[in-house]
């Protein structure tokens, strides 16, 4: 209920945190989580989705209207593979992928030389999240995707350090745009001490690289 709350108030420019970070153990409701919010601004009405107009009333403003929604899931999306979407446009990073989702072509044309150069784009997302704003972007299993590149240049995608300039670039982003709310997923952190003591396994993190990411 905090979770919609802070988003219908941060969507409709009504202050709410623009950075939320969902960290949980394994199964702790992190996408569940994103999951109302995807449905809570997909333009259904709210008499349709049971709980949210107590939250709306609580939370003193309605639901924001077109609502662009952009979802990376890191599970899904490969670093070392471009993908060619309907309209012809190939993506290779996730910030090409991001821009894509909340403007087409028009979007993405604001990160197109980041994306093909595999580089961080900066504050060209400043830019995108406001012309399209109100922008809601759910980052799941990002540790799982991050985990995958390396040192090299060689990846579509870009290097592991990049992923985490963007990381930064896209948090501050979201923070100075207008009506754009970042939700991200990350696992709970583990320490050697409870790795090695009561068996924590590493199903999220994913070894070294994925503690690392």
């Amino acid at each position: 209920k905090h979770l919609l709350r802070n988003g219908l108030l941060r969507l409709a420019g009504k202050g709410g945190d623009p950075v939320v970070e969902l960290q949980t153990n394994f199964g702790g409701g992190k996408t569940h989580s994103m999951l109302a919010l995807f449905h809570l601004f997909s333009g259904a009405s709210s008499s349709d989705l049971p709980g949210v107009e107590e939250i709306i009333k609580d939370a003193g403003t309605p639901i924001a209207a077109s609502v662009k929604r952009a979802v990376l899931v890191g599970t899904r999306i490969s670093p070392g593979q471009p993908v060619k979407k309907p309209d012809g446009t190939v993506i290779r990073t996730l910030w090409g992928e991001l821009a894509w989702q909340l403007g087409g072509k028009q979007g993405y044309a604001l990160v197109k030389q980041a994306d093909e150069t595999a580089t961080n784009p900066g504050n060209a997302l400043q830019e995108l999240f406001n012309r399209f704003a109100p922008c809601l972007i759910l980052i799941d299993e990002w540790v799982a995707y991050a985990r995958q590149l390396h040192d090299k240049t060689d990846l579509p995608a870009g290097t592991f350090e990049t992923q985490f300039t963007f990381a930064q670039a896209v948090s501050e982003c979201a923070k100075t745009a207008k009506q754009t709310l970042l939700v991200v997923s990350i696992p709970a952190s583990e320490s050697p001490h409870q790795r090695r003591d009561k068996g924590v396994t590493d199903i999220e993190v994913g070894g070294e690289r994925g503690r690392a990411a």
